[in-house]
């Protein structure tokens, strides 16, 4: 029987949670990438938060696409509630085979989704592919900061539910789909990544993300029903080996931006 990864955990809670960062960061790509005016795509964009705070904060023209269709359909009402929807365009397709043709877009982002696919070196080059000439293609990823074994990577993949790579990789799959130019931030510290990870409060510690009674009477309840006990003591124990990892720098999270020039 399959076991529950942490972004499982994640989905299945259907508490909104920011990816790392928050508005912040999204602030961030929006000034590095200029989008301003632009047209935009937002790849694996989730429940449109990020693809919405673009359309109303920097007046651009953003289509958000995921491959799971509830995540299209909290999209489209998030841009409604938000006074968005004229800016807005949201569809289910797959991060591996855009549905858009060569060439489209003055700017390609994708917030913590490219590790998230079954081939992540696929996703860059979609990505690439939509983008225009001279155009902004911008991620920002799970990424491992410090050495480790790779079959602990590998078994901390798996419970993570998402691939992290080292910034040198990161850098290295994007210049191998004709990326460069490539600039890149460090957004692991506390202050960066989990501050604004939650809208309707501060969050200042990893194990602080979910409230107690979202906790046990949501998110554990779910798990229970979907995986079984099996399923939330293994959840539990990647909880376990992950945070100690963020907290010493082993793992975090990078921007990284580059320009399309083949």
């Amino acid at each position: 029987m399959k076991m529950p990864t942490i972004e499982d955990a994640l989905e299945i809670s259907g508490i909104e949670v920011l990816h790392p960062g928050g508005y912040e960061l999204s602030k961030r790509i929006g000034e590095i990438a200029d989008i301003k005016g632009k047209k935009v795509l937002d790849v694996a964009c989730g429940r449109g938060a990020f693809a919405c705070y673009y359309a109303r904060n920097f007046n651009t023209n953003v289509i958000g696409v995921d491959i799971n269709p509830k995540m299209v359909e909290a999209s489209i009402e998030r841009a409604r509630k938000d006074g968005v929807e004229h800016l807005t365009e949201f569809k289910v397709a797959d991060a591996l085979s855009l549905p858009y043709p060569d060439s489209s877009f003055d700017a390609v982002i994708n917030e913590c989704a490219v590790g998230l696919t079954s081939d992540p070196q696929k996703c860059l080059n979609e990505m690439v592919r939509v983008a225009k000439l001279g155009g902004d293609i911008v991620i920002h990823e799970s990424t491992w900061r410090k050495h480790l074994p790779e079959n602990t990577k590998q078994e901390l993949s798996l419970r993570l539910g998402t691939v992290p790579y080292t910034l040198d990789e990161w850098v290295s799959m994007m210049k191998k789909e004709g990326v460069l130019d490539i600039y890149y931030e460090d957004w692991s510290s506390i202050d960066k990544a989990l501050l604004n990870i939650r809208e309707d409060r501060v969050v200042t510690r990893l194990e602080d993300m979910y409230s107690f009674k979202e906790k046990y009477f949501s998110i554990f309840p779910k798990i229970l029903v979907k995986y079984g006990i099996k399923g939330l003591v293994y959840l539990n124990e990647s909880n376990k080996m992950f945070m100690p990892l963020y907290y010493n720098g082993t793992f975090g999270y990078y921007l990284v931006k580059g320009k399309k020039y083949a």
